[in-house]
């Protein structure tokens, strides 16, 4: 018997007790699987599954009242700080209660936190390079260009009740960009309520040591966010020059 007859036989037994449909079954099965996976893992799918996981959990979490964890979370926090040695407890203990109390209101007008960027820009801008100056009274460095302003994404690849924007601060004197900040935003769509945060472009998993180094407006923007407050985009691009803290040592002599 020739090797083609030996081969044809086991292919004619295979196909009469059903081998090779099963074979053929199991990795059409497989294609299909991999196929739907790579859907709703990278397509329209998975998109579609956020807006609609989207729409039902956030209005419940909205509805939720978290403040009877504030003074648990304080106490557990100041006995963790009373029984270690950290330099910063003071700095890690104020931030912390900041980011426990509830905002007062839960709607906030952009040119609010705007005003919050350029104290944060005053306080921590590199006045490296900056010109010096004396009039009339004590020294001074250059004004700095602070910028707001709000990029609508109106190019979606899918259809969405919601609309996205992005509110983008910046500093003229950054070349680092270490000041810069992007929140993301969103609302549903053909309305006219305020906008909702979705991220703040601040690693919002926040820990013991981390707390000691945050600003009084990356506070503010994790409090907005976590406390599911909307945003009132009164202004869309707006610009301003602010006087840095820090102060040239001026030489009399």
């Amino acid at each position: 018997m020739t090797l083609e007859e030996n081969i044809s036989g086991i292919i004619a037994k295979k196909l009469e007790d059903g081998t090779i449909e099963k074979i053929v079954e199991e990795k059409f099965t497989t294609a299909i699987d991999s196929a739907i996976g790579d859907i709703f893992r990278y397509g329209d799918g998975s998109q579609a599954i956020k807006e609609k996981l989207k729409e039902v959990m956030i209005p419940v979490i909205e509805q939720h009242n978290f403040n009877n964890y504030a003074l648990k979370l304080d106490a557990v926090l100041t006995n963790i700080i009373n029984q270690t040695s950290l330099v910063d407890n003071k700095n890690i203990l104020e931030s912390f209660k900041e980011l426990m109390i509830e905002p007062k209101v839960k709607e906030i007008n952009l040119s609010e936190i705007f005003e919050a960027y350029k104290k944060y820009v005053a306080a921590n801008v590199d006045v490296d390079g900056l010109e010096a100056n004396q009039e009339d009274g004590e020294p001074y460095y250059d004004f700095v260009d602070v910028v707001v302003g709000v990029e609508y994404d109106n190019k979606r690849y899918f259809t969405s009740s919601f609309e996205n924007a992005k509110i983008m601060f910046s500093c003229g004197h950054d070349e680092d960009e270490k000041l810069d900040y992007t929140i993301d935003v969103y609302r549903k769509k053909d309305s006219n309520d305020n906008w909702s945060l979705l991220s703040t472009g601040l690693i919002e998993s926040i820990n013991i040591n981390s707390l000691k180094n945050l600003s009084e407006f990356e506070i503010l923007l994790l409090k907005l966010c976590r406390s599911f407050s909307k945003v009132n985009i009164d202004i869309e691009d707006e610009s301003d020059e602010i006087e840095p803290d820090a102060k040239p040592e001026w030489d009399l002599r």
